[in-house]
């Protein structure tokens, strides 16, 4: 039963892209409704799960495992690959025969990657609290709608085929489950100890 939580995340991603593949005018309206998801998930991260997580291990423990968290996105996108590729993509559109024409493969490995951490995070969660897995379960899924809307829409303008582009989708959005299966496989052999730590550390990557 642990595992419905992250099937669930799963499916809202995969309703959104579903819907935002099929919306010509929801790039607009999801960029708007992404960002407001984002700030959530940041409210979340800083002001539900670092308390609970300080009231355990103090504050000290807390705030350095969200900075790791922080720390490693930040690492990532610096010197692997950058997390949020719409800050850094420099194709040239002109003469290409679809609007965002060579966006959508750093777009969904950059949505991948995060959907891994938010599968981890969620899965990670189902091992402390009632209170945190409540938390969790909420900023992710609130998060996880309007992050479909947007990957859908810009995908969908990338790719000439509609299908292509929702299966596309719907490829990166599942990382969310192979999170959560890794999530579970670790949090099995590490002990409840250090259920907290990983949380953090997602709290961080988030925050990112």
């Amino acid at each position: 039963m642990r595992f419905v939580t992250v099937i669930f995340v799963f499916g809202l991603a995969v309703v959104g892209a579903l819907i935002g593949t099929r919306l010509a005018e929801v790039p607009k309206l999801s960029r708007k409704v992404l960002a407001v998801s984002g700030a959530l998930l940041i409210a979340i991260s800083l002001f539900w799960v670092l308390p609970e997580v300080a009231a355990h291990y103090g504050w000290l423990v807390a705030l350095l495992w969200v900075a790791a968290g922080f720390a490693f996105l930040w690492i990532v996108d610096r010197f692997v690959y950058p997390i949020c590729p719409a800050c850094s993509h420099t194709h040239d559109h002109e003469g290409c025969a679809t609007p965002l024409h060579g966006f959508a493969p750093p777009l969904l490995i950059a949505i991948g990657l995060h959907s891994f951490l938010d599968g981890w995070a969620l899965a990670a969660s189902q091992e402390g609290s009632e209170f945190v897995r409540l938390v969790f379960l909420l900023g992710i899924a609130l998060h996880k709608l309007p992050e479909g809307l947007a990957l859908g829409a810009i995908v969908r303008s990338s790719m000439a085929s509609h299908w292509k582009s929702l299966l596309a989708c719907i490829a990166a959005e599942a990382m969310t489950i192979m999170g959560g299966v890794a999530a579970f496989g670790v949090a099995a052999s590490i002990g409840a100890s250090w259920v907290g730590i990983l949380l953090a550390a997602a709290a961080g990557t988030f925050v990112y």
